[in-house]
């Protein structure tokens, strides 16, 4: 289902935020889900500011990235993270 709001993006983020820090929690430290997570963190932080959104387009996708080859078993989070690339791309 795609995302039509910043606050479902929001929504979307927190729940991605949750998976990496269940992931973290369960494998000990993993420095780079770790600065994925601070990246979220950040994007979510302009999620209702479209311009400044558009501008991280390219560490939303690194941070998709690093988040699909750390925790690459998990559809569900794999289609969130689509989700929020997509939401960026026709949107935002």
């Amino acid at each position: 289902m795609s995302i039509q709001s910043a606050s479902e993006f929001e929504a979307v983020i927190n729940n991605v935020s949750m998976r990496i820090e269940r992931a973290i929690s369960e494998r000990g430290a993993i420095p780079v889900l770790e600065s994925a997570d601070r990246d979220l963190k950040r994007i979510f932080a302009v999620a209702r500011q479209p311009a400044k959104l558009k501008a991280l387009r390219s560490l939303l996708e690194q941070t998709i990235d690093v988040i699909t080859e750390q925790i690459p078993d998990d559809n569900t989070l794999r289609e969130q993270l689509w989700d929020l690339s997509d939401f960026v791309d026709y949107r935002a």
